[in-house]
């Protein structure tokens, strides 16, 4: 072989196919932040904490969580624990609301949950937009790599 020739190597598909993977799942990663590509189908663990007028916390005391634009219909209810910690699930974005009752006292909070649209990081149309032109690309390079040379 002279020299500055080089000799044209040539893969087999499986690992053409498998660099292709790895580029379209490296896209992917870099795309997607996880804390929101698992937010997308997650439900949020919500802690509230109760306290009284003076600070203390409400141990024990009944709660009733209302989801947003249900305000009648209580979706969770249970007992706080001793530090007036409450935890609940909650399904959907927007501002809940919780109240704790004691022998003696009643305290309401409001708890969004989820942030604004703009804050959502990526959004998931664009992502499997770009991974579809990755792909278009793809197999436009294995076809013009499958054609012989033209002369």
């Amino acid at each position: 072989m002279p020299l500055g020739v080089f000799q044209r190597r040539r893969y087999g598909p499986i690992r053409c196919w498998l660099g292709i993977a790895a580029v379209v799942a490296a896209s992917v990663f870099a795309a997607v932040p996880a804390a929101d590509a698992l937010d997308l189908l997650a439900t949020h663990e919500v802690t509230a904490q109760f306290a009284t007028a003076d600070g203390k916390p409400m141990a024990d005391a009944e709660v009733r969580v209302f989801a947003p634009g249900a305000p009648q219909t209580p979706v969770a209810t249970g007992r706080t624990d001793a530090a007036g910690k409450f935890v609940f699930a909650a399904d959907r974005d927007g501002m809940w609301s919780a109240e704790a009752r004691s022998s003696d006292q009643i305290a309401r909070i409001m708890i969004r949950v989820g942030g604004s649209s703009g804050n959502r990081g990526a959004n998931p149309f664009l992502v499997i937009g770009a991974l579809a032109v990755l792909l278009v690309a793809a197999f436009w390079y294995r076809l013009r790599r499958m054609q012989p040379p033209q002369r």
